[in-house]
C-alpha cells in the first residue's frame, strides 16, 4: 500500500523530528505554556530532538536489519537531522526577528555548511568505517548550543543577544566544515548528555 514501510529501528528518529515539528510550532505561534517565552518551549524540544539523536542509532543497532533498511536507517537520519539541527534554528532566529539581508547572508552559509557536513557525513557512512572522531563539527551540536545561548534570552538587552545569537550561528556553520576532529559520545556520556539536557531544560523554564 505504501512505498516505505515504518521499522521499528527508525521509530526514535521519527520521534526526534516531531519534537522539532513541536519546536517550530512554538516559534511560528509564540504561544507557550503559562508565562514561560515561547522561545524557551522551542529550544527545549530542540533539545529533545537532540536526545532522540544520540540514541536512534543504539536503537538501530539492536535491531534486526536487512541491507536497505541499513541504508534507509543512514539517509533518514541525515534528512532529520536537516530539519531538526539546521533548518529548525534557522526557524527560530526567524521568530526573533532576525530577518535583515546580512542575517539572511548568515542563514544561507549556516544552511550549506549543514547540509555539505551532512552529506559528507553520509558518504563516510557508506564505506561503513567506524571512527572515533567526527571530521567538523556534528549538526547534532546546535540541540545544545542554541539552548546554551537562549538562557540570554530576556536577560540581557534584545539587540545584544540577537548579535550574540546570530554570532554563534556564523561561528558554528565553520565549525560545521572546518577539518577538526570532534571525539564520537562514548559511555558514560550517553547518560551525562541525558541529565545536563534535562538540567538545561529545566534552567530554560526557571530563568526568565
Amino acid at each position: 500500500m505504501f512505498i516505505v514501510k515504518i521499522h521499528k529501528s527508525v521509530i526514535v528518529t521519527y520521534i526526534g523530528v516531531i519534537f522539532a515539528a513541536l519546536a517550530m510550532y512554538f516559534a511560528f505561534t509564540k504561544v507557550a505554556f503559562s508565562d514561560v517565552p515561547y522561545l524557551r518551549f522551542s529550544l527545549i524540544f530542540l533539545m529533545l530532538s537532540g536526545v532522540c539523536d544520540m540514541f536512534d542509532g543504539k536503537v538501530a543497532r539492536m535491531c534486526k536489519r536487512t541491507e536497505e533498511e541499513k541504508e534507509f536507517g543512514i539517509q533518514i537520519d541525515s534528512l532529520a537531522d536537516t530539519i531538526n539541527f539546521i533548518a529548525l534554528p534557522v526557524v527560530i532566529m526567524l521568530s526573533l526577528g532576525l530577518n535583515h539581508v546580512w542575517d539572511f547572508i548568515i542563514y544561507a552559509i549556516f544552511i550549506l555548511c549543514g547540509i555539505s557536513r551532512l552529506a559528507f557525513f553520509n558518504v563516510n557512512a557508506s564505506l561503513d568505517n567506524p571512527v572515533s572522531f567526527y571530521s567538523g563539527l556534528p549538526v547534532t551540536s546546535t540541540a545544545i548550543i542554541y539552548p546554551l545561548v537562549g538562557l540570554l534570552h530576556g536577560n540581557i538587552p534584545e539587540n545584544i543577544f540577537e548579535i550574540v545569537y546570530i554570532s554563534i550561528t556564523l561561528l558554528t556553520a565553520l565549525l560545521f566544515v572546518l577539518k577538526i576532529k570532534v571525539p564520537k559520545f562514548k559511555g558514560c556520556m550517553y547518560i551525562i548528555i541525558p541529565i545536563l539536557a534535562v538540567i538545561l531544560g529545566v534552567l530554560l523554564v526557571v530563568i526568565r
